[in-house]
């Protein structure tokens, strides 16, 4: 009789993103993403506990970015991977690297997030921007002209994900390749909505 009365509120969330051109504003890319529910329902219990701190922070501090998302066939096409966003050690298909010299994950930085809530509405926006300047990464090729996707030193992008201060995967975004060439700044916006009780 008693659990009659005990609410079971739904939790969800929902990604999307946005990449657009900062010169000409052209949009790259506008699509949703694939969650790792487990690392987010941990980050979120810890971040709520107040015991998220240190090397075992779970906020979203960075984005990481690959280029093992796809594969293009014999005859062209491109071949979408299926997301991974399952455990808690997920990672993307091939991380790209730091530079030539440096094999380390490249990672960028959030360099804003912001807080919408809809008032009225169960549910909240987090949104976090990353900006690629033209001189991200630091050996990128002068122009955006690459014919080989699976080259890492060409920096042709077609995975990201958004990843927590100790290295958790929250996200898994794959996506028709874009290259990032010094000739081009690119502005990403990567929307979380958090939904409670519907």
């Amino acid at each position: 009789m008693e659990d009659m009365f005990k609410e079971q509120p739904k939790v969800s969330a929902e990604g999307h993103v946005i990449i657009r051109d900062v010169d000409t504003s052209e949009v790259l890319l506008d699509k949703y993403n694939a969650i790792n529910f487990e690392n987010l329902a941990y980050a979120v219990a810890m971040l709520l506990s107040q015991k998220s701190s240190g090397v075992n922070a779970h906020h979203i501090d960075k984005m990481y970015f690959g280029y093992g998302g796809t594969v293009i066939n014999a005859n062209g096409l491109v071949e979408y991977k299926t997301p991974n966003v399952n455990g808690v050690d997920a990672t993307l298909y091939n991380p790209s690297p730091t530079s030539s010299t440096d094999n380390s994950q490249f990672a960028m930085p959030i360099t804003s997030c912001e807080v919408v809530e809809h008032q009225t509405q169960p549910y909240s926006d987090a949104v976090f921007t990353v900006v690629l300047d033209y001189n991200d990464p630091a050996d990128a090729k002068l122009v955006d002209e690459s014919t080989n996707s699976e080259d890492p030193s060409d920096y042709v992008f077609d995975e990201i994900a958004l990843v927590t201060n100790n290295n958790n995967l929250l996200t898994h975004l794959i996506f028709h390749p874009i290259q990032k060439s010094k000739n081009r700044k690119l502005e990403i916006i990567y929307s979380l909505r958090i939904r409670a009780g519907v």
